[in-house]
């Protein structure tokens, strides 16, 4: 491995982690900090900086994969259902209200896609770790000190006045990011690298942050997740069905608080008027009726919530615009139809499995790494939409997840056969 190269790509991958959370565009300078203005966002003359850093993340990724024949095809076929998802993305045109529209952000999911590619055929699971502990321990401490400098921008107005939104346009996008970033954290400190008190101070930072957000769903997610961290650790020392059990209960109850946190005025007063709520719970009824109008293949990608699109009922509807379904999965169904959420779901429980066989596998915390992004990817869509999205973090580290894991056998006593010696032999030298 040539060292110049190798500097390059580690850099690199750092970099491209951070270009696609958002931050260099400091979109708070430019967005109300009160969320129920309806102003249009001034023009932001960082969006044509991050136009220019997407093409160079995006091309340097795609002939970085080209440099490396062998190893990205043979991380592409890990997971066939990754691409299939990815390849309804780009054709949903055909069938899409505004194929233009479908198709540019289809081609560019694409990209976001070849990204995870790229990460999971460069790099081991562990590094990728790493990387991402220096990319959001740099936007962690960054957002804080961002809000401390400008709280007129980067603190929120209106309904949501006190909560911080760093450089992010809304409060609960820095929640999200800084829920991940505490996950990865913990993880790499509870390993007790040369510089774990780093980590752990970087934890402690990224809890405040959650906190200074007032986000409810994004500090009940992280319990959750630290609840069965735990637990998960124990599924590599004991096979038992107790501990699936209390992992099950435990996501369950999270997922439903998190629901009921996000709902919760709304079940109160239709506690005094009728039986069914109102709010997100009446948004997802009309949603499902019109998921029901276009059944297998929806609505194509990203065009239900656009003007004059299938939306407009439920804007009438709830007197505002929201731009997606607040769930994940509605959402899913309302592009790609019931077809394109199988797939998902799919996706979902096959990384899942193999995250759960990938941690028996090995004896650090990093292993756990893939089953609690999933599990936090999972649980996040509940309430938010941030399944497959164009330049999103969230999608490249699923697609990077995914791949990364080779197929081991699920017993940890067994020997590895000989080409998976040779396969893990040679990508720790190419990570030298």
């Amino acid at each position: 491995m040539n060292p110049g190269l190798n500097f390059f790509e580690k850099r690199f991958a750092i970099f491209s982690f951070m270009f696609l959370t958002g931050v260099f565009r400091l979109a708070s300078f430019f967005t109300s900090p009160d969320a129920t203005n309806d102003a249009v966002p001034s023009y932001n003359p960082f969006d044509k900086v991050s136009s220019l850093f997407q093409q160079f993340v995006y091309l340097t990724s795609f002939f970085l994969l080209l440099a490396r024949p062998k190893g990205s095809v043979r991380a592409a076929i890990r997971d066939p259902w990754i691409w299939l998802l990815v390849l309804m993305s780009i054709f949903s045109f055909l069938w899409s209200d505004y194929p233009a529209i479908s198709k540019r952000r289809g081609i560019t999911t694409f990209q976001t896609s070849y990204l995870g590619l790229y990460l999971a055929s460069r790099f081991t699971l562990k590094q990728q770790l790493q990387m991402l502990c220096w990319a959001f321990g740099i936007i962690t401490v960054f957002s804080f000190l961002f809000s401390l400098a400008f709280r007129g921008v980067a603190v929120e107005a209106g309904a949501n006045a006190g909560s911080w939104r760093g450089p992010f346009t809304q409060k609960n996008l820095l929640a999200r990011l800084m829920v991940l970033a505490a996950i990865i954290f913990i993880l790499i400190a509870l390993d007790k690298p040369k510089h774990y008190k780093l980590a752990w101070g970087l934890f402690g930072n990224a809890v405040l942050m959650i906190l200074l957000t007032g986000s409810k769903t994004a500090l009940l997610l992280l319990l959750t997740i630290l609840m069965v961290l735990p637990l998960y650790n124990l599924l590599r020392k004991k096979d038992t069905i107790l501990i699936p059990v209390l992992v099950s209960v435990i996501l369950i109850g999270g997922s439903s608080l998190i629901f009921i946190t996000e709902n919760w005025l709304n079940i109160l007063a239709s506690l005094g008027r009728d039986p069914t709520l109102s709010g997100r719970t009446t948004l997802w009824e009309i949603a499902i009726e019109k998921i029901n109008e276009r059944y297998w293949l929806g609505y194509g990608y990203q065009a239900f919530w656009l003007e004059g699109g299938g939306a407009e009922i439920i804007w009438r509807h709830e007197g505002y615009k929201p731009p997606h379904a607040h769930n994940g999965f509605v959402n899913m169904a309302l592009d790609f139809g019931v077809l394109g959420l199988i797939i998902f779901l799919t996706i979902i429980i096959v990384t899942y499995a193999r995250g759960v066989i990938w941690l028996r596998a090995g004896n650090t915390w990093a292993e756990l790494w893939p089953i609690c992004y999933v599990t936090f990817f999972f649980m996040y869509n509940h309430t938010e939409s941030t399944i497959i999205e164009h330049n999103s973090i969230f999608w490249t580290l699923l697609v990077s997840v995914a791949l990364s894991m080779k197929r081991v056998k699920p017993t940890r006593n067994l020997s590895l056969p000989p080409d998976v010696h040779l396969v893990d032999k040679k990508v720790k030298q190419n990570s030298e």
